[in-house]
């Protein structure tokens, strides 16, 4: 009897086992090379601002729509076999940073599908960081150099610095830190700060920047001065010697020792040492928002939250630790996640602090070998998982059994065409309107809803104008495909739904598939100029040969008419000159236009006028001219050429300085784009009639 009890409760737990993993598992889904990926080592992870997912392997870039892999076929696109190290998202400029082996490989345009090439030498440390509205990526080689890149206008200016810089910190008002192995810099590495001992590390709160040396903590304003100096109390100052990290919580700052935490308040510039908290040569990882999380190498992770919480996690034994680094990703406002390389993946409830689900191999299966490289949370909560052998894993976390049934509409994501197809060459659409040859008549759209967690439940509808007078039935299809299509204009239209209810709104795109080019007006103009050729050699032939005394008579005529003609006196010419008016230089009476350009100008000027590369080519190109439109519309309205309108705003600006502010002169020079004090001298005392600092001590 015991026996058969043991029986039937083995087979009711196999059942339910293989009821949760089947439950599971239709909420997972694979990517591999088999599928479409260019390679099964991913290792990178980005979302753009459209939705998208882009995957970094060790053979090309790779784009997913949530139901194909996008993939560059040519061999001689640069994303072809590129093998990428990182990828990073910049939606200030629509862009994707993309990083191979030697570091920044270049900038990837989103709107126009180009990839703006980027040589540089070998980097081991990559960082990035926004300054005044800019995105900057930072390099740092294994020798004495490091580089500093930006985007500025569809070009990339790098500029390289002598000094092995080891790390950049900006605050709150854009002030840009730097650790260099010779001291501490503000904003660039003309003037190193004031410091008495070797700085370890740096951090920034608020405007000020904390410097942590082996005695003392060192607090800088943005006027770079030392505001304030904390040495270490007695009790750890043999612990700052030994320091592994530190980093900024609300308001201390947290220094990370092999045996404890050292808690620095920043307001009362008091230090203690929270008790409750054991970590070992304690290592932040990426900043994720307010939150703040310490790894110490050996499975153990500390987690920090914005409102004073402090949980202790421990991911792997020490033993399997390998000191690998754990992923963290933020999935909503109660769940994150954790994944490690070689034990799995940890689900953590922030309200009940604790970890309640962890992901293994033998347990569920969808982790083929328990090595996470990468972890991606997309804004449906979704999560991507990359291993390093097994290409990817997108993990559907959202509970459907919330969803009740209510009155309001759902939420209908809006459909995007996401690539073309024309006689079986697939590309990305990088315009609203696209124009094909009469030939290339054979069309198909791909698209899709970017909502990875409701792919099963949206059907689509589309129809083309000018081919359809209805919408196509709702299906799952995600593509249409239309063969050929007589010359002309067609418009396609897509929406999705996830009731068949409720639609979203429409996505449109637009092709032109042009008239053959002998039904065209530039086939005629050969022909009418054949004919004109025609008539021209009929002429001829009738007016010399048939007729030949008509050429006669009209010589004669045009003799006798020369001679009835009278000469001009001498004095005539002179009379002309008298008709002419006195005033032959009329000054320009400007339109409305021209008065919006004007200001247009004076607003480009005011924004720029400290930009010392902001020439006249950038000039024109702000104000959407060629620079030759540029020169004469400038030189019209104005007066001035561009370069003596730019020249007489940056001394004007320099006149304003002078009087204003307190800078003296050479950094006003700097300032408004003077490279050279002696030109800078004669140009000012040539407007204002005198130097600038006898314009300073007249002011």
């Amino acid at each position: 009897m015991r026996r058969l009890f043991t029986t039937i409760a083995w087979v009711l737990l196999t059942i339910a086992v293989c009821h949760q993993v089947k439950a599971d598992e239709t909420n997972i889904r694979y990517l591999s090379k088999q599928t479409g990926l260019s390679s099964n080592q991913v290792t990178a992870l980005v979302q753009d601002h459209n939705g998208y997912i882009w995957v970094g392997t060790t053979n090309g870039l790779n784009r997913i729509d949530g139901h194909e892999v996008y993939t560059w076929s040519d061999s001689k696109h640069p994303f072809h076999s590129m093998p990428i190290r990182a990828i990073e998202a910049d939606k200030e400029n629509n862009c994707l940073w993309v990083f191979g082996p030697r570091g920044l490989a270049g900038c990837f345009m989103l709107a126009s599908n180009q990839l703006i090439s980027h040589k540089t030498e070998k980097a081991d440390t990559l960082l990035q960081y926004h300054h005044k509205g800019k995105l900057y990526m930072w390099q740092f080689g294994p020798g004495k150099r490091s580089s500093r890149t930006r985007l500025n206008k569809d070009r990339l200016v790098t500029e390289t610095f002598s000094q092995a810089i080891v790390d950049v910190r900006t605050d709150e008002e854009g002030n840009d830190w730097l650790l260099t192995k010779r001291g501490l810099y503000l904003n660039g590495l003309e003037q190193q700060l004031p410091s008495t001992d070797s700085v370890v590390h740096i951090a920034t709160y608020r405007n000020i920047c904390l410097a942590l040396t082996p005695r003392e903590i060192l607090v800088y304003n943005h006027s770079r001065r030392v505001a304030r100096r904390t040495p270490f109390p007695n009790t750890f100052r043999r612990l700052a010697f030994q320091c592994t990290d530190m980093a900024v919580w609300g308001d201390q700052l947290l220094v990370f020792t092999p045996d404890r935490i050292i808690s620095y308040h920043i307001l009362d510039n008091t230090f203690s040492s929270p008790s409750n908290v054991q970590l070992q040569n304690g290592h932040v990882l990426p900043e994720s928002g307010e939150e703040l999380y310490v790894h110490d190498g050996k499975g153990k992770l500390i987690r920090f939250g914005h409102e004073g919480s402090i949980h202790t996690l421990q991911l792997m034994s020490s033993g399997t630790a390998n000191q690998q680094t754990p992923q963290v990703v933020v999935l909503n406002d109660t769940t994150e996640a954790y994944a490690t390389d070689g034990n799995g993946l940890f689900i953590f409830d922030l309200k009940k602090g604790k970890s309640t689900r962890h992901y293994r191999k033998e347990t569920h299966g969808f982790i083929r070998d328990n090595r996470i490289s990468v972890l991606l949370a997309d804004h449906t909560g979704c999560l991507w998982m990359a291993t390093q052998q097994s290409g990817l894993a997108c993990l559907d976390l959202t509970d459907s059994s919330d969803s009740s049934d209510s009155l309001l509409s759902p939420h209908i994501p809006q459909p995007l065409v996401t690539s073309i197809t024309v006689d079986g060459e697939k590309s990305l659409i990088n315009t609203d309107e696209m124009e094909l040859f009469y030939t290339h008549n054979n069309v198909e759209w791909h698209f899709s809803c970017l909502a990875y967690d409701k792919m099963q439940q949206i059907s689509y509808q589309y129809y083309l104008a000018g081919k359809d007078s209805t919408w196509q039935a709702p299906s799952t299809m995600h593509t249409a495909k239309y063969k050929e299509l007589t010359p002309g204009k067609y418009t396609f239209h897509v929406r999705a739904t996830t009731d068949g209810i409720h639609w979203g709104a429409e996505s449109t795109h637009t092709i032109v598939i042009n008239e053959p080019w002998w039904t065209q007006w530039p086939a005629l103009l050969p022909v009418l100029a054949i004919f004109a050729a025609m008539g021209l050699f009929l002429y001829l032939i009738v007016y010399k040969f048939i007729h030949p005394e008509r050429a006669v008579n009209e010589r004669q005529q045009t003799v006798v008419t020369f001679q009835q003609q009278e000469v001009l006196p001498a004095e005539e010419p002179q009379k002309q000159q008298l008709l002419q008016p006195q005033q032959q230089l009329q000054q320009v009476q400007l339109t409305a236009k021209d008065e919006r350009f004007k200001r247009l100008l004076e607003d480009l000027l005011e924004l720029h006028i400290e930009e010392p590369d902001f020439g006249v080519e950038e000039f024109a190109a702000c104000a959407n001219l060629k620079r030759t439109q540029f020169y004469t519309k400038v030189k019209r309205i104005t007066g001035l050429s561009p370069i003596e309108l730019l020249r007489k705003a940056h001394l004007e600006h320099a006149a304003h300085l002078l009087k204003e502010t307190d800078l003296n002169i050479d950094e006003v020079r700097e300032r408004c784009g003077f490279s050279n004090s002696t030109t800078f001298y004669n140009y000012f005392k040539q407007q204002y009639g005198m130097t600038p600092r006898q314009y300073r001590n007249q002011a």
